[in-house]
């Protein structure tokens, strides 16, 4: 089990002292997007930047925009996001950071956007503000089939063309990319299966042994303040979009 109490102080003290560092480019293209911090790792968790630069991530380490998270072989690793959506990788993931905004200050139903490709291994994640103001905001694309949510606690594996998914909590929909049918789960219907032969999402009776035991995941919230090193800047200074901030 995590000690909840030393992560969380480890992640004050860390957060407080160092900020964060934006990643060195090779030429100078925009400097990326910070959208959130790595909880905790048990293992080995790297980010892969567009340029194929690749950075160690540690706790307290800040995720950018278009990174490519990847755990090693017995790891795992929790992320929390801007919005507070919480994910815990497995092992083997491969996870494509590629579209992501949020701005808690908008009048509008919609406070961002959540789109992200998970391309090959698996994670549990409980989303965050974007996808409960406004579901259709939200999606994790997957080579078989599409995720969308009504704030919700769910499991997902893909491996070798074969997707797996498990309910929690809330209503987690599967909508096969071959054939554009959506199952949705619930009580009754807790598990479903999309393969790359059939496209189309099946329910499961059992809990699909692929999934493993329920990963653990910190109660984590996003806090953001104002500081004035390490490239930190006030919300207010980008238009309500959160670029500095610590965990809680």
């Amino acid at each position: 089990m995590l000690n909840y109490r030393k992560i969380i102080a480890f992640l004050w003290l860390a957060c407080f002292l160092a900020g964060f560092v934006a990643p060195s480019y090779a030429e100078d293209p925009p400097l990326p997007t910070p959208i959130g911090r790595v909880v905790w790792v048990k293992g080995n968790l790297k980010a892969l930047m567009p340029n194929n630069e690749v950075r160690e991530l540690k706790k307290t380490s800040v995720i950018y925009l278009k990174d490519t998270l990847v755990t090693a072989k017995n790891s795992q690793a929790q992320v929390v996001f801007t919005d507070n959506t919480l994910m815990t990788f497995r092992e083997g993931t491969k996870f494509f950071l590629d579209q992501y905004s949020y701005n808690p200050k908008s009048r509008k139903r919609s406070v961002g956007k959540y789109v992200m490709n998970l391309i090959e291994g698996g994670f549990r994640t409980i989303t965050g503000l974007i996808a409960k103001s406004n579901p259709s905001d939200y999606k994790v694309n997957t080579p078989v089939a599409t995720i969308g949510v009504r704030g919700t606690d769910y499991d997902v594996y893909f491996k070798k063309g074969e997707m797996y998914i498990g309910y929690y909590e809330g209503s987690p929909c599967v909508t096969g990319k071959k054939k554009a049918e959506t199952l949705c789960l619930d009580e009754s219907k807790k598990y479903a299966k999309v393969d790359t032969f059939t496209g189309v999402p099946v329910p499961v009776a059992i809990r699909p042994d692929v999934l493993g035991p329920k990963l653990e995941i910190l109660p984590t919230k996003i806090s953001p303040f104002t500081g004035g090193g390490g490239g930190q800047t006030t919300p207010s200074s980008t238009g309500g979009r959160i670029t500095s901030f610590c965990i809680t």
